[in-house]
């Protein structure tokens, strides 16, 4: 778990020497697949709330256990805030690729990309420093604001940013090859320019020789390498045997698959015994969480092959919830329903709670919640997840697309829940838990 300590007990020159002592990993560092976060750390996307649409993505940044916006700090020694605490590890943690560990007193502290990484205690709700650095502060390359910042929303101060999660900071790749955060590929994947994934021929025994027969060529491209092309980093270059030349990454021969139709597909993705999506960092998943291709659907979640779900307070949205990127809801929104899309006998007789160990640790798009009942439940992307205990086979998905009307003339109790449903979902309408399966 990760700790903060009182950010009183922080020396300045103790940030400074901290400051000396990171250093950045590249591509190059790993010969297998490393952790997109550490334990402990989450990855967390900014949405702003719109009112009859999908909430807009900006951008995606860091947070620690509970989602709390992480930040680092740029300015002079003496104009260091002591409202920011350090982000310590747990014992034991290990350095690897673009994380690594700077002495605090006689602890740790995480840093990313050669940055420390502090927590800011002004910060009311998980992830509300970073929406509004979004929306009040300058763009990446110094753009205006998107908003003026007319009601004194609270942003960082000067020498203070919020930890946006960049992998392509660091990355030491050829021209031509892209890195993106794809979420059926669950980790950062390798890209061609226009966004497409790669994928590796994985047995090294046919490299020289890989997919070379027409019945391989009309679902595989080998990506191309230009004759004045040179390896770089874990990049290399193999030759094919009808002469032409072939990027290879980790040592594996990079090639497209055709059946990806859109920037960001990943449907090569078990099509070929030997083909293994080109992913450069993993994210964390739990165990017997996996992505599953459902007909009509997309990528999906499935837990040991039971579909997983999630609930959500009704939204004013217009328009389809069912395809890729068509049904995007604001991390904040989950956060704040936590395990309360089903809390009562009746509802749980038909929503089982995706149960988390009670040594859990958030990671990655991954969030432990605590339920009412004290017991700890799995969360993604900020939201609660459930199986259906009518789903008796994989590939059902009897929970998807219901509604569950709240119950506006029942006990205090009831009412009580539906003017907490009514408020998350900000939904004039009506209040009320909408369920659909959970898409990465």
């Amino acid at each position: 778990m990760i700790r903060n300590i009182t950010a009183q007990k922080f020396s300045l020159s103790l940030l400074v020497a901290c400051s000396v002592l990171v250093s950045s990993f590249s591509l190059a560092q790993s010969s297998s697949t490393p952790a997109s976060t550490p334990t402990g750390i989450m990855l967390v996307e900014v949405h702003r709330e719109e009112g009859f649409s999908s909430d807009q993505y900006f951008w995606t940044r860091l947070g620690d256990s509970d989602g709390n916006t992480l930040l680092y700090f740029t300015g002079s020694a003496d104009s260091f805030s002591y409202q920011f605490s350090p982000v310590l590890a747990d014992e034991g943690a290990v350095a690897f690729d673009d994380w690594t560990l700077v002495p605090f007193q006689d602890l740790q502290q995480w840093a990313y990309q050669s940055r420390p990484l502090f927590t800011w205690s002004q910060e009311e709700e998980p992830g509300q420093i970073a929406l509004n650095l979004a929306l009040y502060g300058p763009g990446l390359n110094g753009e205006a604001p998107l908003s003026e910042n007319r009601r004194g929303a609270l942003i960082p101060p000067e020498g203070w940013q919020v930890a946006r999660f960049t992998p392509t900071e660091t990355a030491n790749i050829p021209d031509g090859f892209d890195l993106q955060l794809l979420d059926s590929g669950q980790g950062v994947v390798l890209t061609n320019f226009e966004g497409y994934s790669l994928y590796g021929f994985t047995d090294n025994n046919y490299a020289a020789s890989a997919c070379t027969d027409n019945a391989c060529y009309e679902q595989w491209l080998p990506v191309a390498a230009p004759a004045l092309a040179i390896g770089i980093g874990e990049f290399s270059i193999v030759d094919r045997i009808d002469a032409t030349r072939q990027w290879a990454f980790r040592g594996k021969p990079l090639f497209k698959f055709k059946g990806d139709l859109l920037a960001g597909d990943v449907n090569g993705r078990n099509q070929h015994e030997r083909m293994q999506l080109a992913l450069v960092k993993e994210n964390f998943n739990p165990e017997g969480v996996i992505v599953s291709a459902q007909p009509g659907y997309g990528d999906i979640f499935t837990l040991n092959g039971k579909t997983l779900y999630f609930g959500s307070a009704f939204e004013k949205y217009w328009g389809g919830r069912n395809l890729r990127g068509s049904f995007e809801i604001a991390y904040f929104k989950g956060k704040r329903l936590g395990g309360d899309a089903c809390i009562n006998e009746d509802c749980l007789t038909t929503w089982q709670p995706f149960a988390a160990p009670a040594d859990a640790t958030s990671n990655g798009f991954w969030e432990v919640v605590t339920r009412r009942d004290g017991s700890k439940q799995w969360a993604y992307k900020g939201f609660a997840l459930y199986t259906n205990s009518y789903d008796e086979a994989p590939g059902q998905m009897l929970g998807h697309s219901i509604y569950e009307i709240a119950d506006v003339d029942g006990d205090e109790a009831a009412i009580a829940r539906t003017k907490q449903l009514a408020e998350v979902g900000n939904a004039l309408g009506g209040a009320g838990v909408y369920w659909s399966v959970a898409k990465p």
